[in-house]
């Protein structure tokens, strides 16, 4: 996930200026923690509530519009997002582009003249690069991906909040990321990274997505590796929860979506109810990571 300001544009030469020019952020995630479904629910932005601070998330460019149609001719049809590609290599990775408009009585940055317009270029790594980083010595195509990751100062991890049994793992995969970007650095740089997790839907976690470091618990370990990296000064870490799907009904809510297995790797399933179909927190880390604030009203339901 590439946060772009000056770099890249959009057509209509009266667009707002983009907050956090020049930071550059990634996406990373386990084989089915939910990257794509996340991108195409973040892209395809479904029955938005009108309290939302979001005033309009619009694709930019042909790849973004990919997204538009997985999540409508796909998700919608409570079909499977097809796996990322393995083999590609890193230039082969698309690069799926978005600007996220704040509305006007959310969008002004105390003490700025700045309009809050996140302009993101979005990479989905397949699943297998965070496991590759425990199992894999000297394989060319995972340096690609170390070396394309390492130019972040932002990550996004995308974990599924049910597959806590991988606690262990992911904190070894974590710990050997943040020792490659160390290695990598050519200066000192304060990363951001937002550990956020995914499938809150699910009931377990949505009695808690507001908060989210509960959340974080069921992930000792990960965590743990993430708290420690964060007081050693080399950045700053932040919780997040989200749901892609959301859930249906507000006194006794239920997930809309139909689970199609459960395992240790966490959860599968495809939407329910497409026409009631409304994501939970997407915008929420980006923002974080974009400006290094949390915006309130982006936690709201």
């Amino acid at each position: 996930m590439v946060l772009f300001g000056k770099q890249k544009k959009l057509n209509s030469s009266s667009a707002p200026k983009a907050l956090g020019n020049d930071s550059v952020l990634r996406i990373i995630g386990d084989r089915g923690s939910g990257k794509t479904a996340y991108l195409a629910s973040l892209a395809y932005w479904p029955n938005a509530s009108p309290e939302s601070p979001v005033k309009s998330i619009t694709p930019i460019g042909e790849e973004a519009q990919e997204l538009i149609n997985q999540a409508r001719d796909i998700l919608e049809q409570g079909l499977q997002l097809e796996p990322t590609d393995l083999n590609a290599d890193i230039n082969e990775v698309k690069d799926y582009n978005l600007s996220i408009t704040l509305k006007d009585r959310f969008s002004w940055l105390q003490g700025s003249s700045k309009l809050a317009q996140l302009n993101i270029s979005c990479k989905d790594y397949a699943g297998e690069f965070f496991s590759d980083l425990l199992y894999k010595k000297g394989d060319q195509k995972l340096e690609d991906y170390l070396g394309d990751c390492c130019l972040a100062r932002g990550l996004l991890m995308l974990v599924d909040g049910t597959s806590h049994r991988k606690d262990n793992e992911f904190a070894m995969g974590m710990e050997k990321l943040l020792m490659e970007i160390e290695r990598s650095d050519m200066e000192t740089n304060h990363r951001r990274i937002a550990l956020v997790l995914s499938k809150c839907e699910q009931s377990e976690l949505w009695v808690n997505r507001h908060r989210p470091k509960k959340v974080a618990s069921r992930f000792p370990k990960l965590s743990a590796q993430l708290e420690t990296w964060s007081q050693s000064s080399a950045g700053t870490v932040e919780y997040f929860t989200t749901s892609a799907f959301g859930v249906l009904g507000q006194q006794y809510p239920e997930p809309n979506s139909m689970r199609l297995k459960r395992s240790r790797h966490g959860t599968t399933s495809v939407i329910k109810k497409p026409t009631l179909w409304r994501p939970f927190g997407l915008v929420s880390p980006i923002y974080w990571l974009c400006t290094g604030k949390r915006h309130s009203e982006l936690d709201r339901d």
